[in-house]
């Protein structure tokens, strides 16, 4: 830091301990508006060695604009020292903030999104293992119930059958075969 800001500094700060409406002129000042308030200025210029009222003088504004820039470059140092942000960073900074609590809550819900279809394609095989094996305990059920009532049909043939005497049938006559004739050795007509 420069000794002319630390002593402009210091003499504002004087002045601003006097009253409320020096310490809005000095933010003002500041702020740029450096023509409405002339006595800020005039002790600006008298700390930085400008004089007052060169204003017409060929240099003036060069050495105008080196004596803000080294107030700029000090302030930032005190700013720092104090660890104070200046507002237009903190007003960047909450910006980008808000943009990336934005971002990412857009981002989670993708995230949340891609989890519960991931869980749909995991739980669909499982659901499509569990089908397969319903339908297969089913096709044993109905196998054991065939099994079952087809054992049970021929339980009671068996049963029927003991039951009942057997009675023989009928012997059926076979057919008796012709007689063939009886072959003579002389041919007949011969």
């Amino acid at each position: 830091m420069d000794k002319q800001f630390l002593e402009f500094w210091g003499n504002m700060m004087l002045s601003a301990s006097k009253g409320q409406q020096q310490l809005e002129d000095i933010m003002k000042w500041m702020t740029g508006n450096v023509k409405d308030f002339k006595d800020v200025s005039g002790m600006f210029c008298k700390m930085y060695g400008i004089e007052p009222g060169g204003e017409h003088a060929p240099d003036y504004l060069a050495l105008w604009q080196k004596a803000i820039n080294e107030f700029k470059d000090s302030y930032g140092e005190l700013v720092a020292l104090m660890d104070l942000v200046p507002r237009k960073d903190f007003i960047a900074l909450n910006r980008e903030n808000q943009d990336l609590k934005k971002r990412n809550a857009e981002l989670e819900e993708a995230v949340r999104h891609f989890r519960s279809l991931l869980d749909d394609k995991v739980a669909s095989p499982a659901e499509g293992v569990k089908g397969f094996q319903e339908l297969i305990n089913d096709q044993a059920r109905q196998y054991q119930d065939f099994m079952k009532s087809v054992t049970s049909v021929f339980d009671e043939r068996s049963k029927t059958s003991s039951a009942k005497p057997k009675t023989p049938e009928p012997a059926k006559a076979k057919p008796k075969a012709a007689k063939k004739p009886a072959r003579s050795g002389a041919k007949a007509g011969k």
